[in-house]
């Protein structure tokens, strides 16, 4: 039953996005200034890596560069993550080291005032365990006081699941040198159904705040924290097992440099 309403779930947010999108284009007219490419190249150095509520990486920092383009909803996100002492359980090189690459495609468009709904692919090439494969949907809203989104996520390689995010946001603006603040929170549910490694939790929460500091035109300088927690009992042993550091708790910063042409 549940995952007949994951499956029912992401295929409606799909065919919203897909189906909204057509009629809305079609029923605007074209722009007169022809739409152009945006560029984004940003690198984030970090205390520690953080996914989904596990740590990546013990006792080292890493460095996280990603460049994105964007043309018309369409856009397409290289990310990568380089650990400065690699201390993988698998098997830890214990140097420095590229340990994964991660390619997205997706399409964002518009469906009504506020209203926003994304489709798309995820890629991670990663070292020393199998590649993933996710497809997702998700929407969005912008109250007056934030925003609010859902995500699933359906991976689709070796290890079938559902993992669901649910999204809380706000942008505060800083009246100097056009500064903002952003803060927001993050719920997040596993649903693996791979026999070998079955798990159904809610998992992982993250509360987060980054102050954007404008250098110039185009740069954009970020420091940045995060605290990542387990969302039950069943999250904390399964966090605590997986994480590279063994623990269930994270908090962790740094600072994000971007530019965006």
């Amino acid at each position: 039953m549940m995952r007949r309403v994951l499956y029912g779930a992401w295929i409606t947010i799909f065919l919203v996005v897909a189906v909204a999108g057509n009629a809305v284009l079609g029923a605007v007219p074209v722009r007169a200034e022809e739409e152009r490419p945006t560029t984004e190249v940003n690198v984030d150095i970090l205390s520690q890596y953080i996914w989904r509520g596990y740590a990546l990486s013990k006792d080292s920092a890493v460095i996280q560069p990603s460049v994105a383009v964007g043309y018309r909803g369409f856009n397409l996100n290289i990310w990568g993550n380089l650990d400065t002492d690699d201390q993988n359980p698998v098997g830890p090189s214990n140097q420095t080291n590229w340990n994964e690459t991660d390619l997205t495609l997706s399409y964002t468009h518009n469906i009504y005032k506020g209203l926003s709904g994304t489709v798309g692919m995820v890629y991670y090439s990663l070292d020393q365990v199998d590649d993933l494969f996710e497809i997702f949907g998700g929407v969005s809203y912008e109250l007056p006081w934030f925003t609010v989104g859902f995500t699933a996520y359906r991976e689709v390689s070796h290890q079938p699941g559902w993992w669901l995010q649910f999204d809380l946001s706000r942008s505060f603006p800083i009246p100097w040198h056009g500064m903002s603040l952003d803060v927001g929170m993050t719920f997040g549910m596993w649903d693996i159904e791979d026999k070998a490694a079955e798990y159904s939790a809610w998992h992982s929460g993250l509360i987060y705040a980054g102050l954007n500091i404008p250098v110039g035109k185009y740069v954009t300088v970020t420091p940045k924290i995060g605290f990542a927690y387990p969302l039950s009992g069943e999250a904390s042993d399964n966090i605590r097992a997986v994480s590279w550091d063994g623990k269930e708790n994270h908090v962790y910063g740094g600072i994000g440099i971007s530019a965006s042409f």
